[in-house]
């Protein structure tokens, strides 16, 4: 055999040979990709079963399904035809008891964000990276939160969600209060109160925005300029509570701001009442006048309460809080006798009070300071037992303490994270918020013996209250008024009542009123007049025209 043909030949007895190893590993192979696919299957299996036992991850890390209420008006405002996938019909529902805890909801939140083949809609994306972070919170990690709040953030600049009216108004809320939770508890209170008031301070006049925002105040012994706006912005959105501004300002011995804030919540009362004043309200401003050095005004006020107590226990109309104010006239009692020099007399009577309720924090405060000045050891015991420090310590541990105690119940926490906006909500109100001819919200006649007359308004509770203020503006402008005052309260969004007039008006609060031009151009961001609404939907058919 020539050496073409040897090599022929040991070419093919190789083939041979070799065969029947290739067919082995052939089988293996195929057995192998067998096995492997079981094992996938097995898993999907066992992945299908936790979630039935669990719920999806959705719902075990912020308790809601894979879609988002609100989010069809935001693709469609932001003409985001991607995020359609969020508006197919969930087989879930919102279930928070799904939600997990700690570290356990972190794995939950991170296996739909972190995995490219989970959740890529950026609107659906944000909620879940802020309950990963109060989740993080949950767990202590306070710089992990802090992070996944600026990835939020980040998330909702790229996709234009930022600066939109809605968007700020409503889920962007959440960046600030969240922010301002994790920093508080990682030691900076300072920093908490800037995160807590930076989403307010873009919407000064949207009622939400107020609400949600956040001032840490038992934690700052100070009031800082932000601060300050928020309670001014309180005291002209919701009137009704400017007592915690006059009481931060005495926390901080503002006494004479105090003073004038507390004779303003008097003529407010009055002009919702003409008929009898409020004997707890005139109790409050004598001290304030006496924390300020004004004795004559404070001995006037206090009269002007007792007075008013007598005359409604006459009529068989006692008042509600006749305790607490009799407690307050008790307090204004004790600052004047230390003022008359009865210093051991003030002493005593104020320390025979375990604990003062009714005076604001920092009356009390400035009292004990003052009293406790010269005194003897025998002389503090009482309300005098401990130092203004000591007490706003103990305030700010109990406070404090009763924070994290929520934090482990999986639910306060997460109520942070708040909902998109409808679009449609507000736009459906437009035409009735803007007609001032035929007014559809407000009541043709004052309530019985005052100056307020009533306000109410139908749509979405979300929408509700900033329809009020933007309507209430607008009629005052058509009436020939530079502002208003509006009267509401919080359980009641649908609810209003409403003065007519301008800042130097003797019946106006003057830091209660609302400057109706400023309300007029913050708030038809969100509910634009007809034509700007007609405008708009221009805009949009225009953007999905092919180009």
């Amino acid at each position: 055999m020539n050496k073409t043909g040897m090599a022929a030949a040991a070419a093919l007895a190789a083939l041979v040979l070799q065969a029947p190893l290739a067919q082995a590993a052939d089988v293996n192979g195929a057995a192998g990709k067998a096995d492997a696919k079981a094992t996938a299957e097995a898993a999907r299996a066992a992945e299908r079963e936790e979630a039935k036992r669990l719920g999806s991850y959705y719902l075990r890390c912020d308790g809601e399904p894979n879609n988002v209420t609100g989010a069809e008006d935001f693709a469609r405002f932001l003409g985001a035809v991607t995020l359609l996938g969020l508006f197919a019909p969930t087989p879930e529902s919102p279930d928070p008891s799904k939600r997990l805890f700690g570290a356990k909801g972190v794995e939950a939140c991170s296996h739909l964000l972190d995995d490219p083949k989970e959740e890529t809609n950026k609107v659906r994306r944000i909620p879940l990276i802020l309950a990963r972070a109060l989740h993080q919170i949950e767990a202590k990690n306070y710089a992990a939160a802090l992070a996944d709040v600026d990835k939020a953030r980040a998330e909702a600049q790229s996709s234009g969600l930022s600066g939109n009216a809605y968007f700020e108004r409503s889920a962007g809320l959440s960046f600030g209060l969240i922010e301002g939770h994790a920093r508080l508890r990682a030691g900076d209170p300072a920093g908490a109160r800037e995160a807590g008031l930076r989403s307010f301070s873009k919407t000064p006049y949207s009622y939400y925005a107020l609400i949600a925002a956040n001032a840490f105040a038992a934690f700052n012994r100070d009031l800082s300029p932000a601060e300050e706006s928020y309670y001014q912005a309180l005291s002209r959105l919701v009137p009704g509570d400017n007592s915690m501004y006059a009481a931060r300002l005495e926390e901080v011995g503002r006494f004479e701001d105090a003073a004038r804030l507390r004779e303003a919540q008097i003529t407010l009362a009055r002009a919702l009442s003409t008929e009898r004043d409020n004997p707890a309200l005139l109790a409050y401003a004598a001290i304030a006048h006496a924390l300020a050095g004004h004795w004559d005004e404070a001995t006037k006020r206090a009269n002007a309460a007792q007075a008013t107590l007598d005359e409604q226990a006459a009529a068989g109309k006692p008042a509600d809080n006749a305790s607490a104010v009799i407690e307050l006239l008790d307090f204004a009692s004790t600052l004047q006798l230390a003022h008359s020099g009865k210093v051991d007399d003030a002493r005593r009577n104020f320390a025979a009070r375990s604990q003062w309720m009714a005076p604001s924090f920092g009356a009390v405060s400035a009292a004990v300071t003052m009293l406790r000045s010269g005194a003897k050891p025998e002389q503090l015991f009482g309300a005098l037992a401990v130092t203004a420090d000591a007490m706003w310590q103990k305030r700010r541990d109990l406070i404090l303490a009763q924070m994290l105690e929520m934090d482990t119940n999986n639910r306060k926490l997460f109520s942070y994270i708040l909902p998109y906006a409808r679009i449609r909500g507000f736009e459906a109100l437009s035409k009735s918020v803007w007609r001032t001819d035929k007014p559809r919200f407000l009541f043709k006649e004052p309530l019985k013996n005052s100056k307020f007359t009533l306000m109410t308004v139908d749509g979405e509770p979300l929408t509700q209250p900033d329809a009020l203020t933007l309507n209430a503006a607008l009629l005052a402008k058509a009436r020939g008024f530079k502002g208003f005052v509006l009267l509401r309260r919080t359980e009641k969004p649908d609810v209003a009542l409403v003065q007519f007039g301008n800042v130097d008006d003797p019946a106006i609060a003057a830091p209660m009123w609302l400057d109706a031009e400023a309300v007029i151009a913050d708030l038809r961001a969100e509910i634009p007049s007809p034509d700007e609404l007609a405008a708009r939907a221009r805009n949009e058919a225009a953007l999905k025209k092919p180009q």
